[in-house]
């Protein structure tokens, strides 16, 4: 049987220690291109299928549903045709939600920032004047800091306003925009 394609990093000290330096960087980078890859991965996949403005606004195409019926057809062919565009919507909704609820863009900035500078902090810690601090103490007080300006800033209010903006917004589009002719033909061909 081959070996693992992979090397298990030893993190019981009365077993072989702690991983090295060496062997926490490899990881943090490897997590780190993880969140760059599904960034590259969502332009290529989602933002791609972007519908110009001028069809997405077409006013001619704008009509009230007749019933359930037509209602349901025009979410499954709008959601899927025009789903950059809402995932565009979205990205708006929430930095319009950012940028107007200011304490809670610092508790983001704050927690996101504080995290990127604990990678930095070497093993042994830190020292500030006499005392010595380890990672995992600032971590938890990162955490700590971050939970109380989380709650103060409303997030949780902020993140059903925008679930509910994004659903009306979103949905309500899908309802009223007619579907395409493009639909027609592609079920022909």
């Amino acid at each position: 049987m081959a070996a693992p394609a992979y090397t298990t990093l030893p993190t019981n000290p009365f077993t072989g220690g702690f991983p090295s330096s060496e062997q926490a960087s490899a990881a943090v980078s490897s997590a780190s291109s993880f969140g760059l890859g599904y960034l590259q991965k969502l332009k290529e996949e989602r933002l791609s299928s972007l519908r110009p403005f001028s069809e997405f606004f077409d006013k001619n195409r704008f009509s009230w549903p007749n019933g359930f019926s037509s209602i349901t057809s025009r979410f499954n062919y709008n959601l899927n045709y025009f789903q950059g565009n809402y995932l565009l919507m979205f990205i708006a909704i929430t930095a319009y939600s950012l940028l107007t609820n200011l304490l809670l863009l610092f508790s983001v900035v704050f927690a996101v920032g504080g995290w990127f500078g604990l990678q930095r902090v070497p093993p042994e810690g830190i020292t500030i004047g006499q005392a010595r601090f380890l990672p995992g103490q600032l971590k938890t007080a990162l955490i700590g800091i971050s939970v109380v300006l989380f709650f103060i800033s409303s997030t949780i209010g902020t993140v059903f306003w925008i679930i509910g903006a994004s659903a009306v917004t979103i949905l309500g589009h899908a309802a009223v925009m007619q579907e395409g002719v493009e639909g027609d033909f592609a079920a022909v061909v």
